[in-house]
């Protein structure tokens, strides 16, 4: 159903959309994915689940057998997991969807398609980072060593394989990885008095479309032929843990949830409906300083929140929306029909006590708690990239995935990395391996700069810095954005301006500049960054780099 802004029921503009069928909100239960430990097989297989009540059961992708996306992994700080995924996907979900255009994709991804996995976030040797380009095929295994070199934090493990990763992630290749240490156990006598067990939830929010018979749907526009690249991938339906518009049942306590927004394209700012405040604890790369009390929250593709929602204050019979009122750029929905979807999912308050504690404020310095976030270190190089945007598409600094020169930083290095949004839209960006701090985001003078700065043809690098085209002040990020990041938004005509530290391999316990060979032989070096909204990650919007010595 479409919903106008102002949270009322509109028309679907059939003309322009492959609309969903009109679902009635919060009558089905959210699912919470169970969680595992331990050195396992996962399967990548095919399954069936219903997104709905008055849907039909629907064929989708997933991992370990579930009816939709994957187990949440539970793993512990400093100790290796190993992880064998079998890839037992025969025949694509969305065959018809496949662009033979792209990178990396080809007729026989149709029926026997590539699969690579993903942590996103980890510190992980190269060859089990899941490289782009080291898939693996119908009827073959990998096997991942996951070292968990880092601190507590919430992770996620997705698909990524080159040229079909817009596809196989929304089919159901996604779960979350949950990092626990000395401090966040995730029991309940974990020192930091977070809640934990049934207090603590994974909420993966992703839209979707859906057909008449109640499967996905990955077409949004009607204008984009079967089978071609069509932009982003926008639904017209919210999900959280593959249920749509669900609602939970909450105790009048305290709650922990792990938010992930696992959207092929959609950014949220989300709310609760009474306006009632909450605490960010954590994002990307684990807890903050201190907590930040906050009524709303943006997260972009990839990003991860960590939240403390309180409804102690609350009578059993009241219900709270998570909701969002997070704007579509208008230049996207004249050509999408997109729209914002205000709805996420309800929570109703039950007439029992819940977790009593109170929400901690301070996370880190003090007794039984990680040490402090250290301060920005030195910096050693200023690096310019650009998300560019020509007639011949968008890119990264005016390059696609296979040229040259790719970025190559040195270990042991701190950069301030300057990132020069030039197109029309906001961008996610990802880099693999290290996580990034955000310093601040600046507007600039987009046709000005342009004019000063001409675009070269794609496949020449080209990313002039923004300094002389500069408007207004310097924005510092918003509180919740503190800490450790590996995915930072990038909106439009705005440079964003983010502290990189570049591990040495003593500091790793490998090389990070390691060759290594991949599923089917091919010598393959270093890791990726890219635009996390997957669509353009399938393009032209990825780049290989190297962390040299």
């Amino acid at each position: 159903m479409a919903i106008a802004p102002n949270g009322e029921p509109t028309a679907p503009d059939d003309q322009l959309t492959f609309p969903s069928p009109d679902l009635t909100p919060y009558v089905d239960d959210l699912w919470i994915p169970p969680s595992l430990s331990g050195d396992r097989t996962l399967s990548m297989a095919r399954s069936s689940h219903r997104f709905h009540r008055d849907l039909d059961t629907a064929p989708t992708w997933s991992f370990g057998g579930q009816p939709y996306l994957g187990p949440t992994i539970e793993a512990r700080s400093g100790e290796t997991l190993k992880l064998k995924f079998t890839n037992n996907l025969n025949g694509h979900l969305f065959a018809n969807e496949i662009d033979t255009t792209l990178d990396g994709a080809s007729e026989e991804d149709r029926t026997r398609p590539r699969t690579s996995v993903h942590l996103h976030g980890a510190v992980v040797r190269p060859e089990f980072d899941g490289h782009t380009e080291n898939t693996f095929r119908t009827g073959a295994s990998m096997t991942y060593e996951f070292t968990n070199g880092q601190e507590a934090t919430a992770l996620w493990y997705h698909d990524h394989a080159m040229g079909i990763t817009r596809l196989n992630v929304p089919a159901g290749l996604a779960g979350m990885y949950l990092i626990r240490d000395e401090f966040d156990t995730g029991t309940s006598s974990n020192p930091l008095g977070l809640p934990s067990g049934d207090y603590e939830i994974p909420l993966i929010v992703a839209d979707h479309r859906f057909n008449a018979d109640g499967s996905l749907n990955p077409r949004t526009a009607r204008s984009t032929p079967e089978g071609t690249l069509q932009g982003p991938m926008i639904g017209d339906t919210m999900s959280v843990n593959g249920v749509v518009m669900p609602t939970l049942e909450v105790a009048r306590g305290l709650y922990r949830f792990r938010l992930l927004n696992a959207s092929n394209w959609r950014a949220y700012h989300l709310y609760l409906s009474n306006n009632m405040p909450f605490r960010v604890i954590g994002n990307d790369g684990g807890l903050l300083n201190s907590s930040v009390s906050t009524t709303s929250i943006r997260v972009s593709p990839g990003e991860r929140a960590d939240l403390l929602i309180d409804f102690s204050a609350l009578s059993g019979g009241d219900t709270v929306e998570l909701r969002n009122d997070e704007q579509v750029n208008p230049a996207i929905a004249a050509t999408s029909g997109a729209y914002t979807l205000p709805q996420v999912m309800r929570f109703t308050v039950s007439s029992s006590r819940g977790f009593t504690k109170a929400a901690p404020t301070v996370l880190r310095g003090g007794a039984s708690q990680p040490a402090p976030l250290p301060p920005a270190a030195p910096v050693s190089t200023r690096r310019v990239v650009g998300l560019t945007l020509t007639a011949e598409g968008m890119a990264l600094s005016n390059l696609c995935y296979d040229q040259d020169p790719i970025e190559k930083p040195k270990q042991g290095s701190t950069e301030v990395w300057e990132i020069v949004n030039s197109t029309v839209e906001d961008h996610p960006v990802h880099l693999h391996l290290v996580n990034m701090r955000v310093l601040s985001r600046q507007s600039f003078d987009i046709n000005g700069y342009l004019k000063a700065n001409p675009a070269p043809p794609m496949g020449n690098r080209w990313a002039p810095p923004a300094d002389a085209h500069l408007t207004g002040q310097s924005q510092a990020p918003a509180p919740w954005e503190a800490g450790l990041k590996d995915t930072v938004l990038c909106p439009q005509n705005t440079v964003t301006r983010v502290l990189i530290r570049f591990p040495t391999a003593d500091e790793l316990g490998f090389d990070p500049d390691a060759v290594f060979t991949s599923q089917s032989g091919e010598q393959l070096q270093g890791y990726v960054w890219h635009c996390h909204l997957i669509d353009h990650e399938d393009d032209c919007m990825m780049a290989k780099y190297r962390i040299v010595s």
